[in-house]
């Protein structure tokens, strides 16, 4: 009875997802913060960069910006390294830069078209089978024996790398990676009913009770399976657990078979999203540039049949977002 429980509740979580999937492709409507008055330079959806602020900013004014814009460069220049030295190819037309209150991927100089932008190495794809590999493998192979739901191993894996700070071999990744989130699940419950009031937000209210309820599920799965028995480097909070939620959300692929598992995609998930961008997002192979691109042109990604729901769902922050659009 305890296998076919734990069966039936993996597959409704895996129903969950599908839903979810399918809610953001019909969706029509943008998430931006309930009572966010800020227009000014923001984004409407705007998610902090990494050390940013709660409130969409990337820090504060005077020599601390100027002390974070260096960080960036180093972290910028750590991540290339580490990318290159991993068997990836990424331009060095290509450079990473704060503007507007979000961290975002830039050109240097000129890019003709057909040039490679980036070109992904196949070791470099954080997954249940990097879990596996590491030294925690143990672990994660005994959460897969006891039928845990993937995706939860991934989350597992991102907030275990993620504790390991500079002894992590994903640092220089998780370096470029957002520390918060302002997405739909920051939002209040009296911002949730806000949101159901405001017309046709239907659809985006549902996204956001749908992915609160997956999280909780994640959640008391951890507390009553996992916490019980791991050890304590795998005692985490519900912030820890939330941020690698957020993440494998926000910059997570669908596996290649399709069946819901997904993966992290080093540099995949960097560039910024914009609806009609010239460039598709893509997890595999190469990309090259799809246009000529000039010195201080922002690389973006288009995110396809996504689009819609993108920014209210996932949290992408991106010019085009100014709030509920149609």
């Amino acid at each position: 009875g305890g296998f076919l429980g734990k069966r039936m509740a993996r597959n409704q979580l895996l129903r969950g997802f599908i839903i979810l999937a399918l809610l953001a492709v019909v969706s029509g409507q943008f998430f931006v913060n309930l009572g966010d008055k800020k227009k000014e330079g923001g984004t409407g959806a705007e998610i902090d960069a990494k050390k940013g602020g709660s409130d969409g900013s990337v820090g504060p004014a005077g020599g601390a910006v100027a002390d974070q814009a260096t960080q960036v460069q180093e972290d910028w220049a750590a991540f290339i390294k580490w990318f290159r030295s991993n068997g990836g190819i990424i331009s060095s037309k290509l450079t990473v830069k704060v503007r507007n209150g979000r961290q975002g991927v830039y050109f240097k100089e000129r890019m003709r078209r057909g040039e490679t932008i980036v070109s992904f190495p196949r070791n470099l794809r954080l997954d249940e089978k990097t879990a596996m590999k590491g030294k925690a493998g143990h672990i994660f192979q005994r959460l897969k024996n006891e039928d845990a739901f993937p995706d939860l191993i991934v989350i597992l894996h991102l907030v275990h790398e993620r504790s390991l700070g500079k002894d992590s071999f994903w640092n220089p990744y998780f370096s470029l990676l957002r520390s918060n989130y302002n997405n739909i699940m920051s939002l209040t419950e009296p911002q949730m009913k806000t949101l159901l009031r405001r017309p046709g937000c239907e659809n985006t209210y549902n996204l956001g009770v749908m992915m609160r309820r997956t999280f909780n599920n994640f959640y008391e799965y951890y507390k009553k399976n996992v916490e019980t028995w791991a050890p304590p480097e795998f005692l985490f909070s519900r912030d820890d657990l939330m941020w690698g939620f957020n993440t494998l959300v926000t910059c997570g692929w669908g596996q290649q078979g399709g069946n819901g598992d997904k993966l992290m995609v080093p540099f995949s998930d960097i560039p910024n999203h914009r609806r009609e961008s010239a460039q598709k997002a893509s997890n595999r192979g190469f990309i090259s540039a799809a246009k000529e691109y000039q010195a201080g042109e922002e690389l973006t990604f288009d995110y396809g049949l996504l689009n819609d729901a993108v920014l209210a769902y996932y949290g992408q922050p991106t010019p085009d977002c100014r709030g509920l659009k149609r």
